[in-house]
C-alpha cells in the first residue's frame, strides 16, 4: 500500500484491492504488448532487402519500444510491493474479470 498511511473513510480494502488489480492487469498488458512488438520489429530487421528509410523507422520504433518495456517492468517490479495477498488479489481479479464480462455483454 502506499508508503504514507492514511485513513480512507469510504474506499474499501476490496476496492483498493480491486484497484491494484487493474493497475497491475493494465501493466502486464503493456509489458505483453511490448514484447510482441520487439520480437516483430526484430524479426522485420532481419530482412536484408527492406529499405533503408523503412528499416531506419523500425530500428527506432524497436528502441522506443524497449525503453518503455523498461519502464513498465520497473513500474511492475515496484508495485509488487503494494500487493495485497494472494487470495485478496484472486478476488480482486475474479471481480475485474466479472465486470469486464459484465460489459462486455452489455454491448452486444
Amino acid at each position: 500500500m502506499p508508503s504514507e498511511k492514511r485513513t480512507y473513510h469510504i474506499l474499501s480494502e476490496d476496492e483498493k484491492d480491486d484497484m491494484i488489480a487493474s493497475t497491475l492487469l493494465s501493466q502486464e498488458r503493456d509489458d505483453f504488448s511490448h514484447a510482441v512488438s520487439i520480437d516483430r520489429y526484430e524479426e522485420m530487421l532481419k530482412d536484408p532487402t527492406m529499405p533503408t528509410k523503412f528499416r531506419s523507422h523500425i530500428e527506432e520504433l524497436l528502441s522506443e519500444t524497449r525503453n518503455r518495456l523498461a519502464e513498465v517492468r520497473t513500474i511492475e517490479n515496484a508495485l509488487e510491493k503494494e500487493l495485497p495477498t494472494t487470495a485478496r488479489l484472486n478476488s480482486a481479479v475474479a471481480r475485474l474479470r466479472a465486470k469486464e464480462n459484465a460489459a462486455q455483454a452489455a454491448q452486444k
